[in-house]
């Protein structure tokens, strides 16, 4: 198990804890056996290597069936990202420092910083 030294973090460096348990936001740039056309929130230009992989692992899911366990794209070992540049807007979202990332990372917190 982690800990985290702090509770108002500075960065997302070694943490990655939004990208653990709740399944996959990857799978918002998987398609439907059914759709034709761009998908609508795939960036365009995403690699056609990342494209398979996600397909490979999501195809035809509908959100909320993932495996919940991290997300496809997170290094539990780097605890990073492996394809930052193309995370999807839910990731670009998150707010570091917000009320989530606090509440996520509130169990991790070494015992002196509790």
């Amino acid at each position: 198990m982690i800990q985290l030294d702090v509770l108002q973090p500075e960065s997302c460096n070694d943490c990655g804890l939004c990208c653990e348990g709740n399944g996959s936001p990857v799978v918002l740039y998987t398609s439907r056996p059914h759709e034709t056309g761009p998908h609508p929130f795939r960036p365009s230009g995403l690699p056609q290597h990342l494209i398979d992989d996600i397909d490979a692992n999501f195809l035809g899911l509908y959100r909320g069936q993932e495996p919940q366990d991290r997300c496809l794209w997170f290094d539990p070992t780097m605890r990073t990202c492996r394809h930052y540049e193309w995370r999807p807007m839910v990731c670009h979202e998150f707010e570091l420092g917000g009320t989530a990332c606090i509440e996520t990372r509130r169990p991790f917190l070494a015992p002196e910083n509790q």
